[in-house]
């Protein structure tokens, strides 16, 4: 073989060896437990998304009707409403999305793949246009919602107070125009070791989580970890302007909440605005859904608690479901305590007191 030839092959082989070991470097420079909390959240979404993808259209919505036990799509859903879910991509352009008019409460909420929430829109009365930054959009007057990735999800919540029927036909004019671009969302991977590990940081902040510090608007607006923790224990939770949330996973004295026992929360008055709600909801702490029982009364609300004289509310948590505004529980559960268009500023956190 010529000298050159050898030379230039010996080059080649030399070249390939340091791309190979500086993608290698690359690699392992990546797979660290800081660079996993960043992800997580593309990951979650994107792994609701591909389940969801299994059986719907992206740019369709498909709604639960009344959610109960049974759905799991997301941890932590809330009761007594009827939620929508559209999987959409702005790969092709912009899409346009339209709503009904409905007296009771109704979000809709627009989540990037990132699990930043641009816009929470309460009753809205024009029709939302999500769009990418540098696209032109059509004419006509819209709430403008920009996103930072191509692919998003919005999410409605219809609250449902003894009028399904009402709440399913109105569900019918909910719709997308556009939306159904290219679907592919890339996610990093990770060793074992690092998933395991940074996993177990992410469900430590969970335990002294601000709730109001879980999710923001865009990117930067909330620390990573912070971020990371609020997706871990509710995904598709929103910022604190329209949804507040209060966790309690144990008692008064520090213990945590067993399904034998019975207790009293006491959740404080003048912590929601004359157009919100209040809603108190226990899940099982085994797999963060609704606890079923026969009475299928799995929260309580504005709409179906009894207030006390001074506003508060008492909320009985019992393995038979008895006592005043009662739930059943009959499992370890934790409480989720949200507050819809909420005062800010104002103590949410309820007193859980075990009788």
């Amino acid at each position: 073989m010529p000298i050159l030839k050898k030379q230039l092959l010996a080059a080649i082989a030399s070249a390939a060896l340091a791309v190979s070991l500086a993608s290698r470097q690359e690699a392992a420079a990546q797979d660290t437990v800081e660079a996993y909390i960043q992800e997580y959240p593309n990951q979650e979404q994107v792994r609701m998304m591909t389940a969801w993808l299994a059986e719907n259209e992206a740019g369709q919505f498909s709604f639960t009707g009344l959610v109960d036990p049974t759905d799991a799509t997301v941890i932590t859903p809330q009761a007594t409403v009827n939620y929508g879910y559209n999987w959409f991509s702005l790969s092709e352009g912009p899409a346009v999305l339209t709503t009904p008019d409905y007296e009771r409460f109704f979000s809709v909420s627009i989540f990037d793949m990132k699990h930043n929430v641009p816009a929470v829109i309460v009753n809205p009365n024009l029709s939302i246009l999500l769009t990418r930054p540098g696209y032109d959009r059509p004419e006509g007057d819209f709430t403008v919602v920009e996103l930072e990735t191509d692919q998003g999800v919005v999410l409605t919540r219809m609250v449902v107070v003894d009028n399904l029927d009402q709440v399913m036909a109105l569900s019918d004019q909910i719709t997308m125009e556009g939306g159904a671009g290219d679907m592919a969302r890339p996610v990093q991977r990770f060793s074992d070791s690092v998933r395991e590990r940074a996993e177990h940081v992410i469900a430590a902040m969970v335990e002294v989580l601000n709730p109001d510090e879980a999710f923001g608007k865009r990117s930067g607006d909330v620390g990573a970890l912070s971020l990371a923790a609020g997706v871990m224990q509710g995904q598709l939770g929103t910022p604190p302007e329209t949804v507040r949330y209060a966790l309690s996973m144990t008692d008064d004295d520090g213990q945590p909440l067993k399904g034998v026992a019975t207790y009293e929360v006491t959740v404080p008055a003048g912590v929601v605005e004359d157009a919100g709600y209040i809603s108190v909801t226990a899940y099982g702490t085994d797999n963060k859904l609704l606890i079923p029982n026969d009475q299928g009364i799995y929260d309580r609300t504005t709409y179906s608690a009894e207030p006390n004289a001074d506003g508060t509310y008492t909320i009985t948590l019992s393995p038979d479901g008895s006592g005043m505004n009662g739930i059943p529980t009959g499992k370890d559960f934790y409480l989720i305590t949200r507050a819809y268009v909420p005062v800010q500023g104002a103590d949410l956190q309820p007193k859980v007191e075990k009788k």
